[in-house]
């Protein structure tokens, strides 16, 4: 679920508006126009993560559930900070987008970011869905195990029952145990609890980096809370108006363009699976059909075309992982799916029979609960048509499967109505905030970071040569220098700044 939703009305107390409530004292309710005691965070040591955590602190934010029921009860977001190391001028918020999950991303991470750290408090947060904060889920392992047993797609008449019933369980079970949090897992209500955690964290204003889905995010807090913008970058700027539909085209191209990669580097290193990238793809796809008709048996578990449809999405990791991919996929063409399935289960989470919240599929609880409670989506009965476009894009990845397209059946399906507000960015505020593309990332197009832009009223744009899929702080001295001065010393870019690849 790697890569995406008319803000309700909102009357800010004068004081709010202008900035100057001190975040000690009362705060302005954004849902309710009435006043609050700013919230606290009791921070302590981190456990239970599964990266390093030392030097970093954790803790919870209680936000209301429900800020327009205030009696619906409350929810716990999981929070983390690493202090800065120097001349200290704030905190700031991180989002890294995909599924969430910010609390492990930022103690992964955290070192890329010493430029910043040194003058900031970085600190970032599990979006209510994921993680920590009342995480979507959708079943034991065994209920998913039986939805990737079902073969991909819904051409085929018979194939289209199987699978339109393994989804609608999954969705149902969604409801059956996370019904409480599903119609508040949008953009708008994660917005308002990172209002909360900005009061919490004693700043007057946000300062925030947000990447991919974090883009949207910072888009509609700056929407909802026009007046408390700080300094923010909006990295692999994402366009929050593109419905379910668009989104996962997008994402389709990008998995078409990696595999395309993966064919093209086998054939140039010498490939076992064919002497040429059409040879190679043939045998690819060979393999899956083979697998709709008849799936591998590995002990008393199976081997079947969606799984082995997942294993591909390595193609996206680099040329480090393809002969592994390539020599995997050999052995299932010749029989011993083992190999393959082990990679599947690496690729979706899968561990002891459950799957995990870091995997390709175990994040789809919360890309389902974020996107279909906020995008346009499709209806049931446009789905043949519309696998029909995406295999035209990609016809392997194009296929409705459990972590290709997967958007596409659950949002058809959603028990929670759809909320606009989540992809409603319209900023009045005065402050300029930053959105940088990558000019290659067919994840996020720079015409959809373009559009992000113009829909700010006041985003400066800029532009990086190369393909990252977040351009800061890989991108190289420029993009780093242009993020750092606006970060750290204030410095706007000028319209145009584009900073070439490394």
């Amino acid at each position: 679920m790697s890569i995406l939703r008319s803000p309700r009305s909102l009357v800010l107390p004068m004081v709010a508006a202008l900035g100057l409530l001190p975040a000690t004292g009362a705060i302005a309710d954004t849902a309710t126009g009435t006043a609050a005691t700013a919230p606290a965070i009791s921070w302590g040591a981190c456990t239970g993560l599964p990266v390093s955590t030392a030097g970093l602190d954790c803790g919870k934010l209680t936000v209301p559930l429900d800020y327009g029921n205030p009696s619906a009860g409350t929810v716990d977001v999981a929070v983390i900070r690493a202090k800065a190391t120097g001349t200290r001028i704030g905190s700031l918020v991180m989002n890294f987008g995909g599924g969430g999950n910010g609390v492990v991303n930022l103690a992964a991470s955290h070192q890329k970011y010493a430029a910043l750290r040194e003058h900031y408090d970085l600190v970032s947060f599990d979006p209510r869905g994921s993680g920590g904060t009342s995480p979507v889920t959708c079943g034991p392992g065994a209920s998913i195990d039986r939805l990737f047993a079902v073969n991909p797609g819904v051409v085929n008449p018979a194939d289209r029952k199987a699978y339109l019933q393994a989804t609608g369980d999954f969705v149902r079970t969604c409801e059956k145990e996370s019904g409480r949090i599903l119609p508040h897992a949008g953009m708008g209500d994660t917005a308002r609890d990172m209002d909360r955690l900005r009061a919490a964290l004693g700043e007057n204003k946000l300062t925030y980096y947000g990447m991919s889905l974090g883009s949207v995010l910072g888009g509609v807090y700056a929407t909802l809370h026009p007046q408390r913008v700080g300094r923010m970058v909006l990295d692999a700027g994402l366009n929050p108006r593109q419905s379910v539909v668009e989104v996962t085209k997008q994402l389709t191209r990008t998995s078409q363009l990696f595999y395309e990669r993966f064919l093209a580097g086998c054939v140039k290193k010498g490939c076992d699976l064919g002497k040429d990238t059409k040879e190679v793809n043939s045998a690819i796809e060979g393999l899956v059909e083979r697998l709709k008709r008849k799936p591998l048996m590995v002990g008393d578990r199976r081997l079947g075309a969606s799984l082995a449809i997942a294993t591909l999405q390595v193609a996206g990791s680099g040329e480090p992982y393809w002969k592994e991919l390539e020599a995997r996929l050999a052995q299932a063409i010749k029989g011993d799916g083992d190999p393959l399935l082990k990679l599947a289960d690496a690729i979706t989470g899968r561990q002891n029979g459950t799957y995990n919240s870091f995997g390709v599929f175990g994040s789809a609880p919360y890309g389902s609960a974020v996107y279909c409670r906020d995008r346009e989506r499709p209806a049931v009965r446009d789905l043949p048509r519309i696998e029909a476009e995406l295999t035209r894009i990609s016809p392997i990845f194009g296929q409705l499967s459990p972590t290709t397209a997967f958007l596409i059946p659950s949002c058809a399906q959603w028990p929670v109505p759809v909320d606009p507000e989540g992809r409603t960015v319209r900023h009045t505020g005065p402050a300029p905030i930053m959105v940088i593309s990558s000019e290659k990332d067919t994840a996020a197009p720079t015409k959809e970071a373009a559009s992000l832009s113009r829909q700010l009223t006041n985003g400066v744009l800029v532009t990086y040569g190369g393909d990252l899929h977040g351009a800061y702080p890989a991108g190289g001295a420029c993009i780093t220098r242009v993020v750092e001065d606006y970060m750290v010393n204030g410095k706007v870019p000028a319209k145009g700044t584009s900073c070439p690849a490394t």
